[in-house]
């Protein structure tokens, strides 16, 4: 195994952690009803955060999310199943990034409709038998032509059963 390591020592370092790494300064808590899932961002870090949470639809008022998914894992495979959430009034829209400003200790609330998740696999709606116990995925993204910093990454937590 020395030999190993000495000839090849990307090997060994590639399943340590480095050092330093940063971790998410946004949490997510997910919970649902029959018909909606409920959903806080905050910000748990000692700075202020911003984040593209999706875009602003026609006069700029209307918020449209496109960060969010919901992640299941399928029966019959044990494979994730990814459903994105889809506005169907917005499905083919677009504007300009819709930015949620978070100071330290603040959250943005959201509540979405379960059956406007849709999966990528079936193109069926997400059924909320299956909602509760699966996790919900934040994918930060860049602020596009916009100079604004915000936080990119992916942040997940399971979501509480259905009530």
């Amino acid at each position: 195994m020395l030999a190993l390591s000495v000839a090849i020592p990307w090997l060994a370092s590639a399943q340590v952690k480095p050092a330093g790494a940063a971790s998410s300064p946004l949490t997510l808590q997910a919970s649902c009803d029959a018909q909606t899932l409920h959903v806080q961002i905050a910000n748990t870090s000692d700075k202020p955060t911003s984040v593209v949470l999706g875009f602003n639809a026609g006069n700029a008022q209307t918020h449209v999310v496109n960060s969010l998914a919901v992640i299941v894992i399928r029966i019959a495979t044990g494979a994730e199943e990814p459903y994105v959430y889809v506005n169907p009034k917005f499905a083919l829209a677009e504007g300009p990034p819709w930015i949620v400003p978070l100071a330290p200790g603040a959250a943005h609330n959201l509540d979405l409709p379960l059956k406007d998740f849709i999966s990528g696999m079936s193109y069926t709606p997400l059924d909320p038998a299956v909602a509760g116990g699966g996790s919900l995925e934040l994918e930060g993204k860049a602020a596009g032509k916009l100079s604004v910093p915000v936080w990119t990454g992916r942040v997940r937590t399971m979501i509480d059963r259905c009530r």
